[in-house]
């Protein structure tokens, strides 16, 4: 019997929003487990794709956000040393208000539409976090190139609020890509905001049509062709970064994350997640979803049946449960880590009930090992699945009972 998850387990408060899209008003929860059932056109998407959007993002926009103050510490000092309290305690909230007003100038590209959308969003990022960041010890070097020289050394002692940035070589100071600031943004990220704000993962409720089309489905050249088609062919003689300029997004980020993960499958085949060498048992309960696993033979993806002699498929030949859940075995597989959010539209999309079910005990099973999921969906198969599971979960003399029954059962 597998285990089952409290649903309220270490929920974190992420982003309070008003008027986004269809949700005039908003308090965004992030639980271990995070399931949102609703009508269709109640606004699911809007929040499963702001959640999302927020999450890619941050980094960038807190880059951005950090950047003068750290090039004016910079100029002040001898050495390069940055207290850490002194910048954050008691300001953590007034940086997250500043990162969700520059949020919202994104909004319009995270969801591909016009920018007259979102012309009264107001997004707040929330966060947790206390000053727990002192004691987090960090260490990166700064290197020209894969392998080249150190250019800086950046560290933070445990118990201490102070990073030292040691500049070896002051080519670092002037790169007009990646210089030193962004560096040290990037230092700031990791030891300040990102234990609090997970890496993600996003299965879009597109994913069964770009397993089919995968190949076919580049959105950067599509983009491409589609301004040079627009443009004059004097004026792009005269001025070729029009093209750039002209290339608008047409879809949103999760669908082109999602279709861009699925075109490089074969090329990740080889890795092996942190999540699926600590837990081998999630991998054998996703094979045992989709009746086979999925193999990458002579550089082709294929879909091996479970058992000898059984048959492979490509993903054209494939049923659409393999198609469907492409992309989440890919992300077991090769991607997903302990401290993940993992978010999936729909997941019961061309699955039989029994396979549904089977789904609900896999995200418990994702839960118990460290990974945040976030589930949109209209099956009443899941979520009952999944109420039965936190039932269970609490151990009572009931339900030991229960379980003991069912274990005599098979």
């Amino acid at each position: 019997m597998m285990q089952g998850t409290a649903i309220a387990n270490s929920i974190n408060k992420l982003l309070r929003g008003e008027n986004l899209g269809l949700l005039n008003q908003v308090d965004i929860d992030l639980a271990d487990l995070t399931l949102i059932c609703g009508e269709n056109n109640t606004g699911k998407t809007y929040a499963t794709y702001a959640i999302y959007g927020f999450l890619r993002s941050w980094r960038q926009l807190l880059r951005f956000t950090l950047e003068a103050e750290i090039d004016e510490l910079l100029k002040e000092q001898d050495k390069y040393q940055f207290d850490l309290q002194q910048m954050f305690a008691g300001k953590v909230d007034d940086y997250l208000t500043q990162l969700g007003k520059n949020y919202v100038e994104i909004l319009p590209r995270v969801f591909a539409t016009e920018a007259s959308v979102f012309e009264k969003t107001i997004c707040v990022p929330c966060c947790t976090q206390t000053d727990d960041f002192l004691t987090r010890p960090y260490q990166q070097r700064v290197q020209a190139g894969p392998g080249g020289k150190v250019l800086a050394t950046i560290t933070k002692e445990a118990g201490s609020a102070i990073l030292d940035v040691l500049v070896a070589d002051a080519e670092v100071l002037q790169r007009p890509y990646g210089k030193l600031t962004d560096f040290i943004a990037d230092a700031i990220s990791d030891i300040v905001f990102a234990p609090h704000l997970p890496p993600v993962h996003i299965a879009s409720a597109e994913r069964t049509g770009a397993a089919i089309f995968r190949k076919e489905l580049d959105m950067a050249r599509t983009r491409m062709l589609k301004a040079i088609n627009e443009i004059d062919s004097k004026e792009l003689r005269r001025n070729p970064f029009k093209i750039l300029q002209k290339m608008d997004a047409d879809y949103a980020w999760p669908v082109e994350d999602n279709v861009d993960f699925v075109r490089q499958l074969e090329d990740i085949d080889k890795r092996s997640s942190e999540l699926a060498n600590a837990h081998p048992e999630l991998l054998e309960a996703f094979d045992g979803i989709i009746g086979g696993s999925y193999k990458v033979v002579k550089q082709q993806l294929v879909f091996q049946a479970k058992g000898s002699g059984k048959q492979r498929f490509t993903m054209n030949e494939a049923s659409s449960c393999i198609r469907a859940l492409l992309d989440v075995g890919f992300y077991l597989r090769c991607k997903a880590r302990s401290g993940d959010l993992f978010m999936i539209d729909e997941p019961e999309l061309n699955l039989h009930p029994k396979n549904q079910r089977a789904f609900a005990r896999l995200v418990a099973c994702m839960v118990n090992a460290g990974i945040k999921v976030f589930i949109t969906t209209h099956s009443d198969y899941l979520i009952k699945e999944i109420n039965t599971l936190i039932m269970l979960n609490q151990c009572t003399e009931h339900t030991i009972t229960y379980m003991d029954a069912s274990m005599c059962a098979r």
